[in-house]
């Protein structure tokens, strides 16, 4: 087994001022390949995609600098929710975490915050985001409306205010093809029957609408 540790979310607290967060579970285990030491800092497709939904908001190169003055200017927090985990291999994926350790000061951080919206990068798996922080960091039940909708707002008594929780498609072209079979894209599809990457543009429209670009 490897154990991988979290290595950001010491050094990157939520902000008190911000609005929205985005929530994924815990980065790749071998943090010095990353093209940038922070979230999403191995293939930057979370960064790309904003960038690109934003009209060059973040700029290219991609860089440390770029993404959290973007973020600041947005006042956009980024969280996990795995501190510690053990891996059943080198992959990257969800399914072979073995969480060890949750990363509890979560609804603290977002209660102290501004934060009205909380965008997960992965759903109801037992080791995806929303599942982890909705049931097992929360403790609350899951209902096939949550499942259904992709999306539960939770009422003040959580958080001190309402705050909406919500389950993005994934940003990584690997999910293109699932994508591609949701019912909002085959409602959306027209749109981009001219392009030559409809699923992609799809999901910059899409991320642009969700981050209020």
């Amino acid at each position: 087994m490897i154990v991988t540790r979290h290595q950001y979310l010491d050094l990157y607290p939520i902000p008190a001022d911000s609005e929205k967060v985005i929530v994924g579970t815990i980065h790749p285990h071998f943090t010095e390949q990353f093209k940038i030491p922070f979230f999403y800092g191995s293939k930057l497709s979370v960064w790309q995609l904003l960038d690109k939904a934003s009209g060059g908001g973040i700029g290219q190169p991609i860089t440390l600098n770029n993404v959290q003055r973007f973020l600041r200017k947005h006042k956009i927090a980024v969280s996990d929710t795995v501190r510690i985990c053990q891996r059943k291999s080198t992959s990257w994926a969800d399914n072979d975490l073995i969480p060890v350790q949750l990363n509890m000061e979560l609804p603290d951080q977002i209660r102290r915050s501004n934060i009205r919206e909380v965008l997960f990068m992965s759903g109801f798996g037992k080791t995806n985001a929303f599942k982890l922080f909705y049931v097992d960091i929360l403790g609350r039940k899951m209902t096939p409306d949550i499942r259904r909708s992709r999306q539960v707002l939770l009422d003040a008594s959580v958080f001190g205010r309402p705050v909406k929780l919500t389950i993005l498609y994934s940003p990584s072209g690997a999910a293109n093809i699932a994508l591609a079979q949701t019912e909002l894209y085959q409602q959306n599809k027209y749109k981009y029957a001219d392009s030559p990457t409809p699923v992609y543009d799809f999901k910059v429209d899409y991320y642009r609408k969700m981050f209020g670009l």
